[in-house]
């Protein structure tokens, strides 16, 4: 048997010495191999060093591989969990250890590959800890859909659901299946970016795969224990700094004495202080500038995580037991998140099955989710335009003696009190995971194993959104239970074969897959709550209940074939056939294969000190992906209202039903070369790739005449190319010190190549009010921002009304923006002096367009610098025609204020550049209306996303009682070195779907601060 210190090796190439004999091991390190009482073995396996085992009259030999630290990244996890050579693959694979995760802890570990992985980009909402992420691999392949990996753990595919996000009329980030992973238990991580590298897994993985695999017990240790604790303490980041301080609360220069009126608006006079004002708590107050008058209302964040493993193992068997509690306390008040994570691996060897069960628990509560978007409860939203007279602390006193809403604003129901939003109204969520995986091996012969795996994942979730009776917008009261129960199971039969025959190599895969979902929601929504004193669904006179499912199911059979060639030339084949349940019987069954290929030509080069590793390789690949359940037939939904004796009914479709719908299929080709040079202290990996997805399922606008809003249709062709670099090197290394500095960079072109016949623009998502699109435009890039814009001449002049002095506007789709990135990298460097070592990532994101209407929100309410000018020129201007008596309008030609930039037309084909005075208020009201590319901003930055620093105690003083322990003090997003958008944090997609490119009421995004500390005994 072949195995290294956490278990067996398989794939380990065994010969006997100065012979030509040979074998590999199979999956559980065991070789068979004919060779004399006094031969000797040589062991080889890449990322290992070579081993040299005498025979020695033995008929059973054990041979356990040390780690070679320079080549151990050469060893990599693919496609169903099989272990192999890098050299070996005809694609790129990115791999991640699980170390690297656990010192400086994100409440999402998938945050945590920010800036690490080329042509990997994450985002984030506004939805702070709680939060889901998006994950994009290579571009958008799908017009709609979420476009993002499937996360496979220990051979079974997670469910990555997210229970909820905000869309066009706001609502809130419930949060994904991934962020329930806990980093104490990874052992590694391994991205598969194209069709070639993930095209064993099928359609559910034609947008990329990440394998998770966890840690085992480690197999030299009889007996341990680790502890790894994180506190840290967190605190705003994006401040809502850029903001005037010269005039306050109030509208046209100026303001009412009862302060219960423009509130949100900073349109006064200039705040001098000579007056006072009285509030809607009965107190009255000078009318000064209250600087920073919005951070006060955050809180200083806590985030602590412990985590405690136990393992035991002996030669056959072992288990690890892991706890893990993560406690979040948020910078937001009264806001929480609580999640507790049991996980149990077991694995065992009987004759020759070999056993592998895992079972993870987690639970998860968070109280006061953020409300995203246009939400009328959206506390960033209401903050951010609070007038810069206005302290939000005086909002404090948020309810009356009768426990009712205190009237501070005139009941304004776009700006209510985030004090009553968060200590009167509630949202709380609670969701019980349960995860089981088990794999069992039968080791048949040298050559030949089979190997199955079935796994199951339970979700219970559970979401109440409560306003209180008087809340503005919901004065009668308001209670939403959602309460959602989602199955996934999977189940794997393959039959593993590898031999070798002189210089060839062979390894074969044959294999069937089942997978099932069945989802089942049920929303309970209640209104007009009588017993105000209770929050329960008895409270409330009015009641409904919808209930929803979503069931699918796929099958699938598949197929591999690896030739090897002198360890120097390699072919892979691979060929599935899945079978969907949410396509039309004659187009569900759909057949895709795929090549790869590579050449390590460094084999044939004497060079072995500058250049000891040279590869260049190929693939070509194709991968079909289906759609969402109930798309063939109609749904049919009983009515509300009755006819005696008789129940009515109605046909619940708003998509007209196609029953000749195809599977979406997607082409790709990649090249890549990698090279190491100067004993692979300088590592380069280029790659180029091209793909083109077509027959999209999408679903368009269809003819009044047909019943339906929309049809359901394949049509269009998207197209993603693109380059990647990876560069590894270490600049430095002298005596105990080194320094490690990897670099990385991807640019990826995603072109929306056509659409339906007719049409040039497929629309995602849309901020309705403000008539602005995310949207499929045909030669643009995916992500297309559009809306209305200027009246222009054609030198490009905005035109300006000469009875107004304000802008004409073109009420056309324009194209604005666009949300992708024109490139992304990342920097990722350590220095490392004996026990000491000292690294930092920073994330690199360049050219991508964000629509800002929390930077709208400036502008309209008086509060962005930029309104300042022409104010006191008009200010001064209606003082003097008042003194004049002249009534306003009445012929009055203004002395000052604010000239628009722009042309009048002078009806002769000539233009003059404009100078009537208007009000700056009036402007900026106008344009904050009617022409979103005001604020369209490059969004555009450059982070440092982690730092720490980390030393390794020496543990000699403990007698052997301690076998580790390293402090570290750590930080998570600590600074933003650069960006582009004012008084956000540029990570502010409202969600995580199509709605990229579109962000309001964003609270500030978190920094963290603290220390780590692991131990094992």
């Amino acid at each position: 048997m072949v195995k290294d210190g956490k278990g067996p090796v398989a794939g380990a190439s065994v010969i006997v010495k100065n012979t030509t004999l040979g074998t590999v091991t199979d999956g559980d390190g065991r070789f068979r191999i004919n060779a004399a009482s006094d031969a000797t073995l040589i062991v080889n396996f890449l990322g290992y060093k070579t081993s040299e085992m005498p025979v020695n009259n033995r008929s059973f030999i054990e041979v356990t591989l040390a780690e070679d630290s320079q080549m151990l990244d050469e060893v990599v996890v693919t496609a169903l969990g099989i272990k192999r050579d890098r050299k070996a693959l005809g694609y790129g694979v990115a791999e991640v250890k699980g170390d690297l995760l656990t010192k400086a802890k994100e409440t999402n570990v998938i945050n945590s590959l920010a800036g690490r992985v080329p042509g990997l980009v994450i985002s984030q909402t506004a939805g702070g800890p709680s939060g889901s992420t998006r994950v994009i691999l290579r571009g958008s392949t799908e017009m709609t859909g979420n476009n993002q990996p499937l996360y496979v753990i220990d051979g079974v595919p997670l469910d990555n659901s997210s229970y909820g996000s905000a869309g066009t009329y706001g609502g809130y980030d419930l949060g994904d299946g991934i962020s329930s992973i806990n980093p104490d238990d990874i052992e590694s991580m391994s991205v598969l970016k194209g069709p070639a590298a993930s095209a064993l897994y099928g359609s559910r993985a034609s947008h990329g795969v990440i394998l998770i695999t966890t840690k085992k017990a480690n197999a030299k240790e009889r007996f341990s224990v680790e502890y790894n604790g994180t506190l840290t303490v967190d605190t705003q980041l994006a401040k809502w700094d850029d903001i005037q301080e010269i005039y306050g609360m109030g509208s046209g220069g100026s303001y009412s004495y009862d302060a219960v009126s423009n509130t949100n608006k900073s349109w006064g006079p200039k705040a001098d202080g000579n007056n006072m004002l009285r509030y809607f708590d009965g107190v009255e107050r000078p009318y000064l500038i209250i600087p920073d008058n919005t951070s006060g209302f955050f809180r200083t964040g806590l985030t602590t995580t412990n985590s405690l493993i136990v393992g035991t193992s002996n030669n056959r068997s072992g288990m690890r037991f892991s706890y893990t509690n993560m406690h979040n306390r948020d910078i937001v008040p009264n806001t929480y998140m609580d999640r507790n994570t049991f996980s149990l691996r077991a694995n065992t060897s009987i004759s020759k099955v070999d056993l592998d069960f895992g079972t993870t628990y987690t639970r998860e509560d968070v109280k006061n989710r953020p409300a995203l978007g246009d939400s009328k409860a959206n506390i960033g939203k209401n903050l951010m335009t609070l007038a810069t007279t206005y302290d939000q602390a005086w909002l404090r006193n948020y309810e009356n003696e009768n426990g009712e809403y205190a009237n501070w604003n005139g009941m304004d129901p776009y700006n209510v009190n985030p004090y009553w939003d968060i200590y009167k109204n509630r949202n709380v969520s609670a969701k019980d995971s349960f995860r089981l995986n088990g794999k069992a091996v039968w080791n048949i012969g040298r050559h030949l194993k089979l190997q199955g795996t079935v796994g199951a994942e339970l979700n219970w979730f559970e979401f109440e959104d409560f306003k209180a009776a008087t809340t503005p917008g919901y004065e009668s009261g308001y209670l939403q239970r959602s309460n959602a129960f989602n199955r996934m199971y999977n189940a794997e039969l393959l039959a593993l074969y590898n031999n070798t025959w002189g210089d060839f190599d062979l390894n074969a895969t044959l294999g069937a897959n089942f997978y099932k979902v069945d989802n089942k929601t049920t929303i309970t929504t209640a209104q007009d709550m009588k017993v105000r004193d209770v929050i329960a669904l008895m409270s409330f006179n009015e009641i409904s209940v919808e209930e929803n499912s979503y069931r699918k199911q796929i099958n699938s059979v598949f197929g591999a074939v690896n030739f090897g060639w002198k360890h120097m030339l390699y072919l892979d084949m691979t060929l599935r056939c899945d079978q969907s349940s949410t396509l039309p019987v004659n187009n569900n069954t759909y057949v895709y294969p795929s090549f790869s290929g590579s050449f390590i030509f460094s084999e044939l080069i004497n060079a072995k000190k500058a250049l000891p590793y040279a590869k260049v390789r190929v693939s070509w690949a194709q991968v079909g992906s289906d759609t969402n359940p109930y798309q063939l037939g109609l749904v049919y939904t009983k009515s509300k209202f009755a006819y005696p004796g008789y129940t009515i009914g109605h046909i619940n479709n708003n998509t007209v039903p196609n029953r000749n719908l195809k599977p979406t299929r997607t082409n790709s080709f990649e090249a890549g070369l990698e090279l190491r040079f100067l004993n692979s202290r300088i590592g380069l990996d280029l790659t180029y790739y091209a793909q083109v997805s077509r027959d999209q399922i999408m679903s368009m606008a269809s003819s009044d005449t047909s019943g339906y809003p929309y049809q359901l249709i394949n049509a269009g062709e998207i197209e993603n190319k693109g380059i990647e670099i990876a560069l590894n090197t270490r600049p430095v290394q002298a005596g105990d010190f080194s320094w490690d500095l990897n670099l990385n960079f991807s640019k990826n072109n995603n072109k929306v190549r056509s659409l339906v016949a007719g049409t040039d623009m497929f629309e995602l998502e849309k901020a309705t009010w403000l008539d602005v699109q995310v949207a499929a435009k045909v030669g643009e890039n995916y992500g297309s921002l559009m809306g209305p814009d200027f009246l222009r001449n054609d030198n490009g002049d905005i035109l300006i009304d000469p009875k107004t002095g304000l802008p004409q506007y073109d009420r056309s789709n324009h194209v604005l923006g666009n949300a992708s990135w024109d490139w992304t990298g990342g920097i990722v460097t350590t220095f490392t002096y004996r026990k000491l070592a000292l690294s930092a990532i920073f994330d690199v994101k360049v050219g991508a367009d964000l629509y800002s209407m929390s930077a709208r929100a400036a502008y309209e309410s008086g509060k962005s610098p930029e309104t300042l000018q022409g104010r006191e020129g008009w200010y001064a201007s209606e003082q003097k025609r008042q003194e004049a008596g002249i009534p306003k309008g009445d012929g009055w030609v203004a002395t000052g204020g604010f000239v628009a930039p722009g042309v009048i037309d002078n009806g002769d084909g000539t233009f003059r550049r404009n100078d009537i005075y208007i009000d700056p208020e009036d402007y900026w009201f106008s344009v904050c209306r009617n022409a979103p590319s005001m604020f369209i901003f490059d969004n555009s930055y450059v982070k440092c996303r982690e730092l720490t620093l980390s030393y390794q105690v020496p543990t000699d003083w403990s007698r052997g009682v301690l076998k580790g322990l390293t402090v570290s003090l750590v930080a998570r997003n600590p600074f933003i070195i650069w960006k582009n958008i004012p008084n956000i944090d540029p990570d502010s997609n409202y969600n995580n779907t199509t709605g990229m490119g579109l962000e309001y009421g964003s609270l500030p995004s978190r920094r963290s601060f603290g220390f780590n500390i692991n131990v094992k005994f």
